[in-house]
């Protein structure tokens, strides 16, 4: 679905009442049309009270359809959003109680709060919360609540109203279909064969590794032989073209001859499932002495080893439980700890921790605990992960196990609760580093406490809370045998640093709604909440009028649904804007106000009118002040009489500016 992105102007305005909603609203509902783009920074198009008045009566009937890449298809979206009920989600989820109206009330689900400021609107078919200001529609809900993406979030709303979902048809997904099809096929065979005779050896190893047939089964455990072509013979039979399952990474092809064959022999394999349970790729663990001792899939069309983490989809519903990951480095470690009860265990595929592990991980907590292996390459790997986690405003805590035990052999010796006991007492990451680090520095010379400090300094003032930055300093001079002040002085110098180099965009990466005046707001209610002002607004409004106005993008939207004749309402306005002018327009929905009126809609564009002409009339001055020749400085006096004179005819309502 297309999202209309203008440029919005940047002019401070008052902001909105921090209220919450009692009075009950009004509220349409309807279906739309694709709209029409528009361009950045292009004035609202003047419409004829004729042409408004003929597209607000017209009305589409039964299912509607929309024009992509220039073929017509049904609009799946929209039928889901027009048949799914708000409040019958959220009540899943929620005990919703009735606020006033057709609002409902709850304790926000997605910030801790002891007095409900979480609000459902069941007229306008959306949420917002006053606490947070997080709000949108249902597919938001379902994707913030659930940790879905937006395809799996309209894939879950469809099956739940009955909504056949069209097959996909982008030719960038061939690929990858193609690719999952041929995934499907191997997993079939891999899981087969660990259950023939020839599949013993490896069924022996899994067993040996204290890995129970319910374990097996659950995570689709299976094998391939010590062959060269069994899976590509298999594949063959089934009608898989060389080609698909080369593209799959599933056979290799040797370059001087070109001859393909198995790329997994002689392994247990590990099948990585993703979040809709498509198996992507594969890991493969050697049961002999053979090396690589792991192998994964190759990037394929369908898998990334740096955007995947294995265990995801067992793992989700244990980290939103227990509000924290564990992070480890095998498939063993996850598989044993699953086993154990420790179900919120994930692992990188083979690669160092990336941005793509941080995004897909960021859907489910904020909060990881770090469990690597004891060894060199595992404090390496654990280093490199937390400045990945911390540029990302994780909080890390690093749990340290014995020497010679990874997290499998620990909770098989040791026991699940012994090891959920080492979980609870890891250190935040800063003090396991200064500890670490302290380890391998002499510090009974300046010099290695130099090394030492300059090691941690640089994690340190990653970390984006000056208090929390300031509460490791006596724990790190302390370790370290250095003054206080000192290390407070070098970490302020650190952070000057770190700041220097930061871009614009990282500094403001956390986007917060934009302020809108009263103006804006209520006029923006008004043409969403009433027919008539909608169209007497668009009729009398003038080019330019949205000049520097934040409510641009959604009255555009408005506009355009309005000429193809479509209904308006909130959630298909949202849907076809930006994140902010859909911050903007979710939270105004969600504040209270009367009736809309057509005097108030009026009152509020001549004020945004009267703001505009101020803004030419500043400009004008300041030309006035800098100009020396006569004739243009007779010119800008005509025009600023002639806004003045503008101005002094509007209605008055500067009191909404």
């Amino acid at each position: 679905m297309r999202e209309i992105r203008c440029a919005v102007g940047a002019q401070e305005t008052p902001a909105l009442p921090e209220a919450e909603p009692e009075a009950e609203d009004q509220g349409s509902g309807g279906e739309e049309e694709g709209a029409e783009e528009a361009r950045p920074g292009a004035a609202l198009q003047r419409l004829t009270a004729a042409r408004i008045a003929a597209a607000c009566t017209r009305r589409s009937g039964g299912r509607r359809w929309h024009t992509v890449g220039g073929r017509e298809r049904t609009d799946v979206v929209e039928v889901v959003r027009s048949q799914a009920d708000l409040r019958a989600i959220v009540s899943d989820y929620l005990p919703l109680k009735k606020s006033s109206g057709s609002k409902y009330r709850a304790l926000c689900p997605f910030h801790a709060e002891k007095t409900p400021s979480f609000y459902v609107d069941a007229d306008k078919q959306l949420f917002y919360c006053f606490g947070c200001g997080t709000g949108g529609d249902v597919f938001k809900f379902l994707m913030l609540y659930e940790k879905l993406e937006f395809p799996e979030a309209l894939k879950s709303l469809a099956t739940r109203y009955g909504i056949p979902m069209p097959e996909r048809s982008a030719p960038e997904s061939g690929e990858r279909h193609r690719v999952l099809s041929v995934n499907r096929r191997a997993l079939s065979y891999f899981r087969d064969q660990l259950q023939r005779p020839a599949g013993d050896r490896a069924l022996r190893y899994l067993e040996g590794r204290g890995i129970t047939r319910e374990t097996i089964s659950r995570f689709q455990i299976g094998c391939a032989l010590d062959g060269w072509s069994g899976l590509k013979e298999s594949l063959a039979s089934a009608g898989v073209a060389e080609d698909q399952a080369v593209l799959a990474g599933l056979l290799a092809r040797k370059e001087e001859t070109g001859r393909t064959y198995d790329r997994f022999r002689d392994r247990v394999i590990f099948p990585i499932v993703n979040l809709t349970d498509e198996p992507i790729g594969f890991g493969g663990r050697v049961i002999g002495s053979g090396e690589p001792k792991y192998l994964n899939s190759p990037e394929t069309p369908a898998f990334s080893k740096g955007e995947n983490l294995y265990g995801i989809g067992f793992a989700r519903e244990a980290i939103r439980k227990e509000g924290y990951a564990v992070l480890v480095e095998g498939y063993m470690d996850v598989i044993a700890l699953h086993q154990a009860g420790v179900a919120h265990a994930v692992a990188t595929l083979g690669t160092g921790f990336t941005t793509g592990h941080v995004r897909l991980l960021k859907r489910f907590t904020d909060r990881v605990v770090v469990n690597f292996d004891p060894d060199a390459a595992g404090r390496a790997a654990t280093r490199r992960s937390l400045e990945v986690l911390l540029e990302n405003g994780f909080e890390v805590n690093v749990v340290a196990l014995p020497a010679g035990k990874d997290p499998d052999l620990f909770v098989r010796e040791e026991g699940a609760e012994t090891y959920r006991r080492r979980l609870q007492s890891g250190l935040p990451y800063i003090e396991f580093l200064t500890r670490d680090t302290a380890g391998r520095h002499d510090l009974s010379g300046t010099r290695g406490k130099v090394a030492a400090l300059n090691e941690i300094l640089p994690f340190l003032a990653r970390l984006d809370n000056p208090v929390r930055r300031a509460g490791y300093v006596e724990m790190i001079a302390t370790i370290l045998g250095i003054e206080d002040r000192l290390v407070l002085q070098e970490l302020k110098d650190a952070v000057h640093d770190r700041r220097k180099g930061l871009k614009p965009a990282t500094l403001s990466a956390a986007r917060g709604a934009s302020v809108v005046s009263e103006a804006e707001s209520r006029l923006l209610r008004s043409m969403m909440d009433s027919e008539d002002v909608r169209r007497a607004v668009l009729d009398e409004m003038e080019d330019g009028d949205l000049e520097a106005c934040r409510i641009a993008d959604v009255l555009r939207v408005v506009r355009d649904l309005v000429v193809k004749g479509e209904e308006v309402t909130y959630p298909r306005v949202a849907s076809m804007i930006g994140d902010d002018a859909r911050d903007i327009i979710t939270r105004v929905a969600a504040l209270p106000h009367p009736p809309a009126t057509l005097e108030e809609g009026r009152a509020c564009l001549m004020a945004l009118r009267a703001a505009r002409l101020q803004r030419q009339m500043g400009d004008i001055q300041k030309r006035l002040e800098s100009v020396g020749k006569a004739e243009e400085t007779d010119d800008l006096l005509r025009l600023k009489i002639e806004l003045k004179r503008r101005i002094e005819a509007l209605p008055k309502a500067s009191q909404l500016s």
